[in-house]
């Protein structure tokens, strides 16, 4: 679709500079001469123009068109040399369809004119129109690869955002997953001797404040220095 659009806007705006470049022509000779008299059997201004600007160049048209679209495309990503080199070729693919026409018109005219009409009509006629078409389908193939977008360059001469080994802008970076560890609670002291499990660091105990030894088991002395404490 691409390739076909920039065929179409070279080859269309090709068309636009030869039909207003043949109606300022037809504008100044109609002050002169009626544009819908016939002189002999020469056709009437109006239909020179129309054939001239239409008829006539139509296989450079259709040439310079499949030559664009599917032999040399007009690449937005293409260098203008590139491109120019491209509307070359399709010119010359252009002038090749006016010879190869020519041929045809030619051969039939050479029947009672000659053989000096054949060789007008291969190669000089397609030459003469050919070159200027192809001039202009310069102009115009430039003007449509600007319209599809040619490649800018970023600027500082690093590579724009988005293209293969660019770094990511920070406002860019997604927001962390992991979120850090929520800190214990505390908790209230509790009240001596009630709720509060700790070690015994003796192992007597049973890890709890308040709570009793078992019986047949000997208590600690009060006071480790005095004497035993009675079973």
């Amino acid at each position: 679709m691409t390739n076909t659009a920039g065929a179409l806007i070279a080859v269309v705006a090709l068309v636009l500079v030869e039909f207003v470049s043949g109606l300022f022509g037809l504008l100044g000779t109609s002050l002169v001469v009626n544009p819908f008299s016939h002189y002999g059997s020469a056709p009437s201004l109006l239909g020179g123009f129309t054939t001239g600007v239409f008829a006539a160049p139509f296989p450079f048209y259709a040439g310079a068109f499949l030559a664009l679209a599917f032999l040399t495309p007009i690449d937005r990503r293409s260098p203008l040399p590139k491109l120019l080199l491209r509307a070359v070729l399709a010119g010359a693919a252009g002038t090749v369809a006016l010879a190869l026409v020519g041929v045809f018109t030619g051969s039939f005219a050479a029947t009672s004119s000659g053989g000096s009409r054949l060789v007008i009509d291969v190669l000089t006629r397609p030459l003469q129109n050919g070159v200027p078409f192809t001039v202009m389908l310069l102009a115009t193939a430039t003007a449509a690869w600007l319209w599809l977008g040619r490649p800018r360059r970023a600027r500082g001469g690093t590579p724009a955002s988005g293209l293969p080994g660019t770094v990511r802008p920070a406002d860019a970076v997604p927001p962390a997953t992991v979120h850090p560890s929520q800190q214990p609670q505390q908790q209230p002291p509790a009240p001596y001797g009630q709720g509060l499990v700790r070690p015994d660091p003796r192992g007597q105990y049973g890890g709890q404040y308040g709570a009793q030894p078992p019986t047949g088991q000997q208590q600690p002395p009060v006071n480790p220095w005095g004497p035993p404490a009675p079973r």
